[in-house]
């Protein structure tokens, strides 16, 4: 009984999958795989980037509807920004069905820091609304504002100039000194 070797196995073929129409497809290497595979990678890193601009838009938002950290009297941060008397524009998309998107209003009293009931201006309604989708509101200059974060948290004065490019304001305080500050850390006050 003599045994006798068998040659190696080869592998088993590939099957060459074709879509479409692609008359140059180069067999079952698939052709272009290597121009799809730069494809791929140019539309993976475009929508990385576009990914990454959508985050720092929805972060530059994020941060223009609430103040930053302030400092309360007693030396703590606080993001806790609301407080009644002010006047604030509600930025709340599902309240947009019942006509508060983008309507201002004054906040009437604060519940448990981040929550305000909120009149507003043009129909007198209450509603409740979590600070984080709400916005200050600026004055005129000449107007009365109420301090919101900050060292200066809780001082009123009033706003004497805008300046657009660096989205502060120039607010004077009775003695004379004035600062500039960021629009979000003041708020018109309510003139009733």
């Amino acid at each position: 009984a003599t045994q006798r070797a068998l040659p190696p196995r080869a592998p088993p073929a590939r099957a060459s999958i074709a879509f479409g129409d692609d008359e140059d497809d180069a067999g079952p290497s698939g052709g272009h795989q290597h121009r799809q595979t730069k494809a791929d990678a140019l539309m993976k890193a475009e929508m990385e980037a576009k990914d990454a601009a959508a985050a720092n838009q929805a972060a530059r938002a994020a941060r223009a509807r609430s103040p930053p950290p302030g400092e309360h009297a007693g030396g703590g941060a606080s993001d806790a920004w609301l407080v009644p008397g002010i006047v604030v524009k509600v930025m709340s998309k599902e309240l947009k069905e019942h006509g508060y998107y983008k309507a201002k209003g004054v906040v009437e009293r604060v519940i448990d820091k981040y929550v305000g009931e909120i009149a507003i201006l043009s129909s007198g309604d209450v509603v409740r609304v979590d600070q984080a989708q709400l916005e200050t509101v600026l004055p005129a200059p000449g107007g009365r504002v109420l301090v919101l974060v900050g060292r200066d948290r809780g001082r009123r004065g009033t706003l004497e100039a805008i300046d657009t490019e660096r989205f502060q304001a120039k607010v004077s305080f009775s003695g004379g000194e004035t600062s500039w500050l960021d629009y979000e850390a003041i708020s018109k006050l309510s003139s009733s």
